[in-house]
């Protein structure tokens, strides 16, 4: 439709042309030679030439190449498209990834302070352990040193006793001696 207007306005503008030929060629004047210049044949036949080419190009160059524009706009289109769902997914992706990130620090710090606790828990016990068991060597030294106390007073009671008696006792009367002696001492809370 729109051919057949522009085809139409082009022969209408020619017809014009040639009648203000003609009509200058009746008065006598000489025209200067122009785009329409000659007879109407001439431009009729140019016009023809010109609407030939118009259709065959419009046919052969321009419906393949407005077809090769719509093809890379809709590759265009289809690419921003891609892309605008790869930064979607990027940033979906980044946020999960974040929040990963966040989830394992706090899970280490956590991790971190329990350890902290079980080792300050593991190193009270082993304090506390090393003092009751220095405690205990304390005790069993205590008592080992009191018993070596006794010996040596059983065997000074001894000997003052073989001196003041005068006489030489036997190993059980001495044993009943130092018994004694040490019952009685212990007795009256300690020497």
């Amino acid at each position: 439709m729109a051919k057949t207007v522009l085809l139409c306005a082009v022969a209408l503008v020619l017809l014009a042309c040639g009648a203000v030929r003609a009509e200058e060629a009746a008065h006598g004047e000489v025209a200067q030679p122009g785009l329409f210049s000659g007879t109407f044949a001439d431009s009729l036949w140019t016009v023809v030439a010109f609407v030939t080419l118009a259709v065959v190009l419009g046919r052969v160059a321009w419906k393949p190449l407005l077809a090769g524009l719509s093809a890379r706009q809709s590759h265009i289109e289809q690419q921003l498209k891609s892309a605008e769902d790869s930064r979607q997914r990027a940033e979906k992706m980044l946020e999960d990834y974040r929040q990963q990130g966040q989830t394992t620090i706090r899970q280490a710090t956590e991790e971190a302070q329990r350890h902290h606790q079980q080792t300050l828990e593991q190193t009270r016990e082993e304090i506390l352990a090393l003092r009751r068991r220095a405690r205990e060597e304390m005790d069993s030294a205590q008592a080992a040193a009191m018993e070596e106390l006794w010996r040596q007073t059983g065997e000074i009671v001894l000997r003052v006793g073989s001196e003041v008696l005068g006489r030489a006792m036997s190993p059980q009367d001495n044993q009943r001696l130092i018994d004694e002696a040490v019952t009685r001492v212990k007795h009256d809370g300690g020497l």
